[in-house]
């Protein structure tokens, strides 16, 4: 037996989740970042900056996301002449977070309970 042999190798599972539509990517964890940061922010700007992010970066990943499941995710308003504008996440958006929440929850229950592997 060589050395590589002898040792232990442990594997620790793990996985990324994300949704798709005909084989296409449509949401994963860095959209929901974007979507519960602007539903806890209360704006687009502020959520974006919350997470070291352009302001035209986080509304693209939206935008994208509303174009290829043709729905609303994060509706804006305007302020007064003082300002004030914000933007809110959708039922929709919220139903697609809340979606996406409960199986990465169900996902990392299951790893939480897992053993490490060793080899």
């Amino acid at each position: 037996m060589g050395a590589k042999e002898k040792r232990n190798l442990t594997l620790v599972p793990d996985y990324k989740l994300w949704f798709e539509r005909d084989g296409e990517y449509i949401f994963g964890p860095g959209a929901y970042a974007i979507l519960k940061s602007v539903h806890e922010e209360g704006t687009i700007t502020e959520g974006a900056k919350k997470l070291g992010m352009s302001y035209r970066y986080a509304w693209g990943v939206i935008k994208k996301i509303e174009r290829k499941l043709s729905i609303t995710l994060v509706e804006t308003f305007k302020g007064g002449t003082e300002g004030g504008g914000g933007a809110r996440v959708t039922e929709s958006g919220l139903k697609l977070m809340e979606l996406y929440y409960s199986i990465n929850n169900a996902f990392n229950d299951v790893l939480e309970s897992s053993d490490k592997l060793t080899l």
